[in-house]
């Protein structure tokens, strides 16, 4: 039996909301998670404590004897396992090295005390602003993310004074989300957020877990499935899954690779030494400027640009397919990704105010040597994938459980 025991710092890392996957059912078979629930200092099981794979619907509750037994789709996940008055753990799981005897995980005591803390429920008008802008940055700004809300967002803590420039959260509890678009409430353990207003960049992490609604009627089961439907459709989630599955192209994706040229707009250092030596000689004010504007202004210009090449890349190209079945992204350079079936939503930044109805794009950057991707979609460094674009517009509010099963159209 492997033994898990919580570390010093237990941390899930989501870099925006860039982690997502899909499976399908036939996944399910013969993966079985179990493992039994202890009080590290006495040894004694924990009954009743809760399990469930991070990013999506998966968990299951342990028994009185705290033990537990929960199939899973074939992938790597990250586990966490938490008890009231118990600190909680996280651990990842590889369905192709699951042991045959189960884990034992054991709890430690939290210092905290266990009585409901009295939070204060008056909150100044520079937390209201902040709370404002968390929920930009964290849900997004797309007609899901507008729509999630906070059941008890007393429990925030909002910081932009500490540090000049960064807005930085916390939660003293976990966050009860509810997605009504999507048909989610979502349990979010935020351990960190971080905006960095001068750079305009944003960091969290933390541990999703969707509970999706029940009793529902007809009509509103079948608008929330076209929502969830549209929600996967181009997302990092579907792309990758395509990848695996090598029908990227079929499914509406174009793969381009993005390369650096000089920046044809920058002189060169040439032209830049010739500009200058004639600007200090000449008397003329008019060709001065002329120097002034055309060639010296242009001194902090980047020396290369990016640009796209025309042709499409091969899908393949970006993959190692291993005989053991295994399947890599390696890819040296950005490419960049667009979505062909969809146009880019109306609140998108680029398209506000104008009735622009392009593709969707993104620009993606494997960032490690080889970045291990699964059928679940899942990879093994969360970090190893970057993205900017359309794929990172879209942040909480569109986020899909791992264990979503998209809906096929007629025509596929």
């Amino acid at each position: 039996m492997n033994f898990i025991k919580r570390p010093k710092s237990v941390i899930l890392n989501l870099f925006l909301v860039f982690f997502l996957f899909v499976l399908k059912p036939n996944v399910f078979a013969e993966n079985i998670l179990k493992g039994r629930v202890t009080e590290e200092e006495t040894e004694i099981p924990v009954p009743f404590a809760s399990v469930f794979l991070i990013n999506t619907t998966l968990g299951i509750t342990a028994d009185k004897n705290g033990q537990f037994s929960l199939s899973i789709p074939d992938g790597q996940y990250d586990v966490i396992v938490r008890m009231l008055g118990y600190e909680p753990v996280t651990f990842t799981v590889n369905t192709n090295s699951l042991p045959a005897k189960g884990y034992k995980i054991q709890l430690l005591t939290s210092d905290q005390e266990l009585e409901q803390v009295e939070v204060e429920r008056e909150r100044d008008p520079v937390w209201y602003k902040n709370f404002e802008k968390f929920k930009e940055l964290f849900f997004g700004t797309s007609k899901n993310g507008r729509a999630v809300s906070i059941e008890n967002e007393e429990d925030l803590i909002l910081d932009s004074e500490t540090v000049p420039n960064l807005l930085q959260a916390q939660a003293r509890n976990i966050l009860k989300l509810d997605n009504p678009n999507l048909g989610y409430e979502l349990e979010f353990s935020l351990e960190e957020f971080r905006y960095d207003i001068e750079n305009k960049t944003i960091y969290y992490k933390g541990y999703p877990f969707f509970i999706p609604y029940k009793d529902l009627s007809l009509s509103k089961e079948k608008k929330i499935e076209k929502n969830r439907d549209a929600a996967y459709q181009g997302s990092l989630q579907h792309f990758i899954h395509s990848l695996y599955q090598g029908n990227s192209i079929d499914e509406g994706f174009i793969i381009k690779r993005i390369i650096k040229i000089p920046n044809p707009e920058k002189p060169t250092k040439k032209q830049f030494e010739e500009a200058r030596s004639i600007f200090r000689t000449i008397k003329s004010q008019i060709i001065r400027d002329s120097i002034q504007i055309n060639v010296l202004s242009k001194a902090d210009l980047e020396d290369e640009i990016e640009k796209v090449e025309e042709a499409e890349l091969d899908p393949e190209t970006l993959l190692i397919r291993n005989e053991d079945g295994r399947v890599l992204l390696k890819y040296k350079d950005q490419f960049q990704v667009t979505y062909t079936r969809e146009p880019m939503a109306r609140e998108y930044p680029r398209t506000i105010g104008t009735q622009n109805k392009k593709n969707q794009i993104s620009k993606v950057t494997i960032s490690v040597p080889d970045l291990e991707i699964f059928f679940s979609g899942t990879a093994d460094d969360p970090f190893g994938l970057l993205v900017e674009g359309y794929m990172a517009w879209e942040r909480v509010g569109d986020l899909m459980p791992w264990d979503y099963v998209p809906i096929k159209s007629s025509n596929q």
